[in-house]
């Protein structure tokens, strides 16, 4: 029986849950982000307060799905508090291991979740994205990652961060056992009933974001992949007017509502242990003005029609997952907190159109794994899998 670093687990997370049927998971390991319910363990989300409550009651609608097709959950793991991170550090709790680059931060704020698994603990890892919380610990654990398409997982048994972006997603060491869990997780799953692509589309004003080696990461696995999948390739920035920064001005304030409406009057009512940093974001969530709101989803409806006029010709896109490769352990707060906003504008796309992206482990820089993304338009997680399956049978990405 594999073991669970005791760093990894989360604080109610010794629990074994055996197969309620049988599938598409048959014989797999699974851990699961302590965001989502695992009836009576204590869903703490990363924080001391809510760790100190009533255990659940009734699996989350993904849990369940995931046992009925035959895998065995085998622990709950780490999140950041609240999911409100990016690194995998916990001030309560600790932060788990990378496994991949055992001076680096896992990720977050599926961070449990990616250290599991890059360990060889488990199979598959349960995780939640709202922006960058399954694909960042994906590229800094050196995984497959999946943010699916907003909407075509369930949230029924998760702590609600902002719902609006908030997906269940998985993790895994191979496209194969990314793509069984996806099949399990995602409504109305159909492989092969997907649009035909032609092209591959290099986002150049996110690529030349990253740092130089990343960014030549990313030129090399598109100009590779393209050749591998008798693709042709294109090089267009994701915004025509505007830097990708201005992407975070567009997401924050419509997180930041989503926020309020979900973590406001906890806040406020029980006044709960929180770590630094944690009660002032979820109070200045509540300021965010009704017309920052306007303004931001007039923005986001802009960019969900040039990424459609971007892609809808035959096209995916391929971009750096972040920046860099992960921060180091020993850095201090406000040296992760740069490295946050400079990240943000990489993940904020997927999550503001509702599309997926699959983080792919694409290589190594400064001694630390990196990933590069495919990005499709809404409904394309089958397309994604699909080519990512076709990389791997080609000896191009991880099987």
């Amino acid at each position: 029986m594999r073991t669970l670093d005791p760093t990894v687990l989360a604080p109610d997370g010794r629990v074994r849950v055996e197969p309620t049927g049988a599938g598409a998971l048959d014989g797999l390991d699974v851990v699961v982000k302590d965001l989502l319910d695992v009836a009576g363990r204590v869903t703490a989300a990363g924080n001391p307060t809510l760790a100190a409550g009533p255990p659940a009651t009734a699996h989350a609608e993904a849990v369940r799905r995931v046992l009925a097709a035959g895998a065995t959950v085998v622990g709950k793991v780490a999140t950041d508090e609240l999911a409100m991170g990016m690194f995998g550090v916990n001030s309560h709790f600790g932060t788990p291991p990378n496994p991949a680059a055992p001076d680096r931060v896992p990720g977050g704020s599926s961070s449990g979740s990616a250290s599991a698994v890059a360990a060889g603990a488990a199979d598959l890892g349960l995780g939640t994205d709202t922006g960058g919380s399954i694909r960042v610990p994906a590229g800094f654990c050196g995984l497959v990652g999946l943010r699916p398409t907003h909407g075509r997982t369930p949230l029924v048994g998760v702590r609600p961060m902002a719902p609006g972006f908030d997906c269940v997603g998985v993790l895994a060491r191979t496209v194969d056992v990314a793509r069984r869990g996806a099949s399990v997780l995602l409504d109305d799953w159909a492989p092969g009933a997907t649009r035909p692509v032609s092209t591959v589309v290099l986002l150049t004003d996110l690529a030349a974001r990253a740092d130089d080696e990343v960014a030549a990461l990313a030129r090399g696995a598109a100009n590779r992949w393209a050749a591998w999948l008798g693709l042709r390739v294109e090089e267009e920035p994701l915004l025509l007017d505007g830097l990708p920064e201005q992407l975070v001005g567009t997401f924050w304030p419509l997180m930041s509502r989503q926020l309020w409406q979900s973590n406001g009057a906890w806040e406020r009512d029980e006044q709960p242990v929180l770590g630094a940093g944690i009660a002032e974001r979820i109070r200045a969530a509540a300021d965010v003005a009704d017309s920052a709101v306007t303004e931001a989803e007039t923005a986001r409806a802009a960019l969900v029609e040039r990424l459609r006029g971007l892609l809808d010709r035959g096209a995916v896109a391929v971009l750096p997952t972040s920046v860099g490769s992960a921060p180091r352990r020993n850095l201090p707060h406000e040296a992760l907190m740069a490295y946050r906003d400079r990240n943000l504008p990489q993940v904020v796309p997927a999550s503001l159109t509702g599309a997926p992206q699959l983080s792919l482990p694409a290589g190594q820089v400064d001694g630390a794994p990196a990933g590069v993304s495919l990005l499709g338009l809404p409904g394309d997680d089958e397309l994604l899998l699909d080519l990512a399956a076709g990389l791997a049978a080609s000896g191009q990405g991880p099987a």
